[in-house]
């Protein structure tokens, strides 16, 4: 055969039977007479990949003279990557699409693609009773998991529950509601919000200085019950004469009350009286306003401390002099005269009158004033 036949054998012999059985015999036996063997340059280099076990790698290197003195290495090599071989010196390289279960890993200069092993756990929506796993097979499971309870809107008094992998609710009578109105009870019962009126005249507001009225709003002024009592400490003020003394105030915007109070019966009159003081650089803005849920009427009069006063009155309004010979203005609801005394100071003394004009037997209002 020759050194070229036995070249050929060697190599047979390295890569094992698997070459054998592909390179077949001659009917003399000598493999040399093989199909296979019948061009000197397969003498080479010769790769066989398989399909095999994950990740199986073997190596054969056979080296032969021949009589030309040249040098011959074959490499053998098999693997079983699940995609096509990508040559890779780190996992970084490898970016291969794969699925959740999957990643891209670099093994002995190869990008392959590896299962994650069975219940690795996958990001799931939080909340939801369930959990996803992987199976070790590269494919995601969804399993129930009644601890991942959803998170619940606090103050509807229910409570999130899971049973079975199913999210659910059930009454929590202590995941009190909150409607935003401070003269309610928030209540829950059997898991429905429930909203009622507080006492009347409950206290409310900043340091419970004003007072709760049944139809839930929070006011300066106490509500008035049918028996119409007073707790102003105002009366008597029926007339100028005896007007109910309100201090001094300045014409600062931040200066300024209110006073509460009832009109009892179909002929009461209240009457108030202040002194305003014009500041310097202040403006002189005499507003008046009564609230009240019936109709009322209101009136100001006013006389300057230097001269006499230039007074005019709004488009509501009607002029008035008051029973002592101020002039002013009147009005339903507010009045706001303007003021003009002699020189640059505006300084003046008030007189508020309040009357009952539907002759009701009982008028509770709130009367504000600034000057």
């Amino acid at each position: 055969m020759g050194n070229t036949g036995r070249h050929r054998w060697s190599l047979v012999r390295v890569f094992g039977l698997g070459a054998l059985l592909a390179g077949g015999c001659s009917e003399d036996g000598d493999p040399g007479s093989a199909s296979m063997a019948t061009d000197p340059t397969m003498a080479g280099s010769s790769t066989s990949t398989a399909t095999g076990a994950w990740m199986t790698m073997a190596t054969s290197t056979a080296t032969s003279t021949s009589t030309a003195t040249s040098t011959t290495t074959s490499t053998s090599t098999t693997t079983a990557p699940t995609t096509g071989e990508t040559v890779c010196s780190s996992d970084s390289e490898c970016a291969q699409a794969v699925g959740e279960c999957q990643q891209d890993v670099c093994e002995a200069g190869v990008c392959v693609v590896m299962n994650l092993p069975v219940d690795a756990p996958i990001a799931d929506p939080a909340g939801n009773c369930r959990r996803a796993v992987c199976d070790g097979a590269g494919q995601v499971k969804d399993l129930p998991d009644d601890s991942d309870l959803a998170v619940n809107d606090p103050g509807n008094c229910k409570a999130t529950t899971c049973s079975g992998g199913q999210p659910g609710f059930v009454a929590d009578d202590l995941d009190l509601p909150n409607d935003g109105i401070e003269c309610t009870l928030d209540e829950c019962d059997q898991g429905t919000a429930k909203f009622t009126a507080k006492p009347t005249n409950s206290f409310c507001g900043a340091k419970g200085a004003k007072f709760c009225h049944d139809d839930t709003s929070c006011q300066d002024c106490k509500q008035v019950s049918e028996a119409c009592e007073d707790e102003s400490l105002t009366e008597a003020n029926e007339t100028q004469l005896t007007a109910h003394k309100l201090g001094t105030i300045s014409d600062a915007d931040s200066s300024g009350s209110f006073v509460c109070a009832v009109l009892d019966g179909a002929d009461d009159v209240d009457w108030y009286t202040f002194n305003g003081n014009d500041a310097l650089f202040n403006y002189v803005d005499p507003t008046r306003e009564v609230i009240s849920d019936f109709n009322h009427r209101i009136c100001v009069y006013i006389t300057c401390d230097n001269g006499q006063p230039t007074i005019g009155c709004g488009g509501d309004e009607t002029k008035d002099v008051a029973p002592m010979g101020q002039p002013g203005c009147c009005g339903v609801g507010n009045v706001s005269p303007s003021l003009n005394c002699q020189g640059t100071d505006d300084s003046a003394t008030i007189w508020v009158k309040v009357e009952n004009i539907d002759a009701l037997a009982c008028v509770p209002y709130e009367l504000t004033y600034h000057f």
